[in-house]
């Protein structure tokens, strides 16, 4: 299956794979709510799936304090 990641705030092609339904799970894409599933995947009637998320450099420009961004902090080392 053909999986095909766009930028939902520019339109850009992230990227493409072709994984199997086994990768497809790996990856996360089953343990997604409806709601978000529906924001997130789109379905073509060929049986591909375009992942919309944000490209590295819309994430750049959204204009978000650092502290919002829990995954791009440094982790607390004790």
């Amino acid at each position: 299956m053909k999986v095909t990641y766009i930028c939902d705030r520019c339109g850009a092609l992230i990227g493409a794979l072709s994984l199997t339904e086994d990768e497809l799970q790996q990856i996360g894409v089953d343990i997604l709510t409806v709601d978000l599933h529906e924001d997130i995947i789109k379905s073509a009637e060929t049986g591909a799936l375009f992942i919309y998320s944000l490209c590295d450099h819309c994430v750049e420009a959204i204009p978000l304090h650092e502290e919002e961004w829990f995954f791009r902090r440094k982790p607390n080392v004790h």
